[in-house]
């Protein structure tokens, strides 16, 4: 199984799902994949993602809550899920504002998994 396939099969599992990417800590994309229609500038957003987790993740630390693992931000029109999937890596995907939080966090934690299998 590759990067891309595994954001296609939260996709498949949750049609709310509409991109989707693999980001290294320094905010780049390393894989990427959006359904079609879907025009957002994925990579601008993952390097923003991954800055706001970063930032989050020192937030949690300084307070004691521990490290960060993953973070939702949700819009008027749509959401972003973010979550460590490795020491170096994170996934991101966007979803429709309808979509429910806690399934995308479900798929989002299993395919969190594979990614570090393969990593």
């Amino acid at each position: 199984m590759t990067f891309l396939e595994i954001i296609e099969e939260i996709h498949r599992k949750d049609q709310g799902v509409t991109s989707g990417a693999l980001a290294g800590v320094d905010g780049l994309t390393v894989e990427e994949w959006r359904a079609p229609g879907d025009d957002r500038d994925l990579a601008a957003l993952c390097a923003e993602a991954v800055r706001f987790f970063q930032e989050s993740d020192r937030i949690a630390v300084e307070n004691g809550l521990g490290a960060a693992e993953e973070l939702h931000l949700g819009g008027d029109r749509a959401q972003v899920f973010i979550r460590k999937a490795a020491e170096e890596y994170f996934l991101v995907i966007v979803t429709d504002r309808g979509t429910v939080p806690g399934k995308c966090r479900f798929l989002l934690r299993q395919a969190a998994r594979r990614t570090r299998e393969m990593l």
